[in-house]
Formats: structure tokens, C-alpha cells, sequence
């Protein structure tokens, strides 16, 4: 009895992929679900390089706030460092 329904599925199935036409396009026949996939993967890629473009944009903020940190900081190190080598008259201490 199973070996009779697998016989019975295959054959339907041969029969409706045997029957299969093309798409009907402007440009001529088309691969059934060939459009489809590539506007998927080209609407995936989009999203992925938006993604990446945000990434990108919230690294380089993040790199110019760390830089500007960086540069106070070493102006304030600089501050400190001249303030204990001179005295305010300007000789060493």
C-alpha cells in the first residue's frame, strides 16, 4: 500500500512538472521563480549594506568622540607637566 501511494505522488508529480511553462515576460520566456529569488537576494544585500553603512557611521562617531577624549586629555597632561617644571615666574622648579 505505501509502495502504491509513493507510485501514485510521483506520477502526479511528473505530470505537473512536465506541464510547467515558462513565465510570460516582455523579454521572452522566464525561469519560474528566477525574478523572485533575485529581487530577494537583492533586497537582503540592500539591508545588509544599509546595515553596514549605519555600523560604519556609529564606529567613526565613536572614533572621533575617542580621538577628541584623547586630544583634552593630552592637552591637560601638557597643562600639569609645564605648570610643575616652571614656576610662575618662568624659572625651573
Amino acid at each position: 500500500m505505501r509502495t502504491r501511494h509513493l507510485q501514485l505522488v510521483t506520477r502526479k508529480h511528473l505530470v505537473t512538472t512536465s506541464n510547467r511553462s515558462g513565465a510570460l515576460s516582455p523579454f521572452g520566456p522566464a525561469k519560474v521563480g528566477s525574478t523572485t529569488s533575485r529581487i530577494t537576494r537583492d533586497q537582503a544585500l540592500t539591508e545588509l549594506l544599509n546595515s553596514l553603512e549605519s555600523v560604519v557611521a556609529d564606529l567613526n562617531y565613536k572614533s572621533s568622540t575617542a580621538l577628541d577624549t584623547l586630544h583634552t586629555a593630552i592637552q591637560g597632561v601638557r597643562v600639569a607637566l609645564y605648570n610643575t617644571q616652571t614656576g610662575e615666574d618662568g624659572t625651573e622648579v
